[in-house]
């Protein structure tokens, strides 16, 4: 587009809405306070100063009839920066610019017609005034935006850093503040996100669920997991979970440790939901013994397995008897087969692993190792 031509009119038009500027200025400010709630907040001294920013940008925009690109328009993300930091909504600071564009177009469009401009003039400059509504309220935007961004992530950061130090056994007043009651129990929570899952989604859910009225959980996600304290158990299904006993904050640690068992061990068996001590049980107590998982696991289970596919049979029909409470005839009709059937592969089992059915050690540690499988693959 051309410029618009510096006719004698033009130039004493740009000189009036100079001269204006100080009037308008006070003029805007009125408006926005009267108009937009939020600016309430802001000094007078601050306000003018914006808005002079402005009314000198639109005014440059208009003797060059060059509407600015958004990223030049520096002043507008310095007026982003100094309303966010004191707490203005966006759409606020887009009303108070609209606002101050509004009022500098009308006294473009009164000196235009008292000067006699053509209207074909007239409405150019009209659009040019717009055209830096536009441009300005888009960076504006993006900057808000840019720094609500950063301002989640240096958030995000700091209660990341905040669960590390309270399953730590550390308290800082920070945690204080937002509501961890050191005279209250927590227990530590550790959850694996899986493949797909949104880790914010995850997050809130497990922080909602853990809270209990005013006493509030506190989780991060990091790393493809979610951790830290909560108040009470919470349930959510997906989501393998460990969870730790609930403790006074200085033994979180303790809970802690237990939390990252339960979740490798719920991992292990396939396990999704909350899996505390009470959910494990024994299972927790028998990783933490790796010398008598091996043995059990060679005399139990290793045997068997070099079969290959009738090994296989064998250990069905072992893990089949033993769900149904040693019944051979159930088991015979859990798997579809006869009953002598059973009784073959149980007497090999015991040939294989010289195991003794009856005998309450040998079963609980045939348990043992068919449930927990190859201790070699399992890492403490």
């Amino acid at each position: 587009m051309e410029a618009i031509p510096a006719t004698p009119a033009f130039g004493r038009l740009l000189d009036g809405l100079r001269d204006s500027l100080e009037e308008l200025a006070e003029q805007t400010c009125a408006h926005i306070y009267r108009d937009v709630e939020s600016y309430e907040r802001i000094t007078r001294e601050a306000l003018r100063s914006a808005v002079a920013r402005n009314l000198r940008t639109a005014l440059n925009a208009l003797q060059h009839e060059l509407v600015p690109r958004p990223e030049t328009l520096d002043d507008a993300a310095q007026t982003a920066y100094e309303r966010y930091q004191e707490g203005v909504p966006v759409e606020d600071i887009v009303r108070g610019f609209r606002i101050s564009i509004s009022l500098i177009n009308e006294r473009f469009v009164d000196l235009a017609v008292s000067l006699g401009l053509p209207a074909q003039l007239t409405v150019r400059g009209s659009r040019v005034m717009w055209g830096v509504g536009d441009a300005f309220t888009t960076r504006i935007i993006t900057e808000y935006h840019a720094l609500e961004v950063d301002a989640a992530l240096r958030n995000a950061q700091r209660r990341i850093e905040l669960v590390h130090r309270l399953l730590a056994g550390d308290v800082p007043a920070e945690a204080v503040k937002l509501g961890i009651d050191p005279g209250r129990q927590y227990a530590a929570l550790r959850a694996e996100l899986p493949a797909g899952a949104h880790a914010e989604s995850v997050r809130q859910r497990l922080e909602a669920r853990g809270s209990r009225g005013t006493h509030r959980a506190l989780v991060v996600a990091e790393a493809g997991q979610c951790l830290g304290i909560v108040v009470t158990r919470p349930e959510i299904e997906g989501v393998p979970v460990g969870l730790g006993p609930f403790v006074s904050p200085d033994e979180l640690p303790r809970s802690d440790r237990t939390a990252r068992q339960a979740l490798k061990l719920a991992q292990r068996l396939g396990r999704d939901g909350v899996q505390s001590v009470e959910d494990l049980g024994w299972r927790l107590a028998a990783v933490s013994r790796p010398d008598v998982w091996q043995a059990y696991y060679e005399q139990f289970l290793a045997p068997v397995l070099e079969q290959g596919a009738f090994g296989e049979e064998i250990l069905a029909t072992v893990r089949a008897w033993l769900a149904n409470g040693h019944s051979v005839q159930r088991t015979a009709e859990a798997l579809t087969v006869h009953v002598n059937t059973v009784r073959y592969r149980l007497r090999r089992y015991e040939d294989l692993t010289l195991a003794a059915l009856d005998d309450a050690d040998d079963v609980v540690a045939i348990t043992w190792a068919l449930e927990l499988g190859d201790p070699s693959s399992y890492a403490l």
